[in-house]
């Protein structure tokens, strides 16, 4: 739920079964998997500090990976929660709705920003916030390394009053924008969402083979990262770096995702579908390998 101030959109995506998400694959397409992490890996709660990735959900990415497929985080988090937060997995992460881009491989860490940001505006921004929530108990200001947000899990019906604070804070800051979410205002810089993003990323991990994306998701924030994969975004600067994938929307809200599946529960059941495929798919490898040797 947000404010009500969402973007308008109206495409119905069709519902899929979780337990046969491996009907939508081909043993003839390699794949790679964006996720987003609250309200997709984990469930949502009213302090986002309290919000953890079941142990066997790690479990089964960790196995999915083991047999060749891509996986790569993208979500609102700072950089240091989601890797707190995923760990002990290591996969390259693209945090702060893209602000925060880290690639792991093995022990090298190679953290870049896509765009620049003015700390020193940052800090006032941050300030004047924090100032007009003094009078609101039940208000959450999450401080990041390139961004405000300003949470109101707790009082829903502040949600109006937090979009007041937020929209005349960042009205004297004409470099910096508002995103909205499931109870929360955000103060970011221009020209970064989840469909930038997940294209930064596709670079570094794709193959000499084409992959197929997969991005799944559960909030506004996720729709630029929905149209990016699907390849019908209009707002992204460069079209020619988009692809054909898979956008994929946790719950029933309007969505430019072509696909749906209810909640984080049917996600895990997908994803456990995805490794049965997998484990399918290279058994099936190893077969012809046989038979041909």
């Amino acid at each position: 739920m947000t404010s009500g101030r969402s973007p308008n959109i109206s495409r119905q995506p069709i519902y899929i079964s979780p337990k046969n998400f491996a009907d939508y694959l081909s043993y003839q397409q390699g794949y790679c998997l964006f996720l987003d992490i609250d309200g997709t890996l984990a469930d949502f709660t009213l302090n986002p500090k309290d919000s953890v990735i079941p142990a066997s959900t790690l479990t089964l990415l960790q196995k999915i990976q083991t047999h060749g497929v891509k996986i790569a985080a993208v979500t609102g988090r700072s950089l240091a929660e989601a890797r707190q937060m995923l760990s002990p997995l290591t996969l390259p992460i693209a945090a702060t709705h893209g602000l925060e881009i880290a690639f792991d491989d093995d022990s090298i860490s190679n953290d870049e920003n896509i765009v620049s940001i003015d700390t020193i505006e940052l800090a006032t921004i941050r300030q004047a916030i924090i100032q007009s929530c003094i009078p609101f108990d039940d208000f959450i200001v999450e401080n990041k390394p390139y961004s405000v947000a300003l949470h109101f899990r707790q009082a829903p019906d502040l949600g109006d009053m937090a979009y007041t604070i937020m929209t005349e804070t960042s009205k004297s800051h004409p470099n910096w924008t508002l995103k909205s979410g499931k109870y929360v205002w955000e103060v970011v810089p221009k020209g970064v969402n989840k469909g930038t993003a997940i294209l930064t990323l596709l670079k570094k991990i794709q193959s000499a083979k084409p992959l197929c994306s997969i991005f799944i998701g559960d909030d506004i924030t996720d729709e630029a990262g929905f149209m990016a994969v699907q390849g019908d975004s209009k707002s992204l600067a460069d079209d020619s770096q988009l692809i054909k994938g898979m956008g994929i929307k946790v719950g029933c809200e309007p969505t430019s995702a072509n696909y749906y599946v209810r909640n984080t529960h049917e996600v895990t059941v997908l994803l456990d579908s995805l490794l049965s495929f997998c484990q399918q798919h290279n058994a099936l490898v190893k077969k012809i390998v046989r038979h041909v040797v």
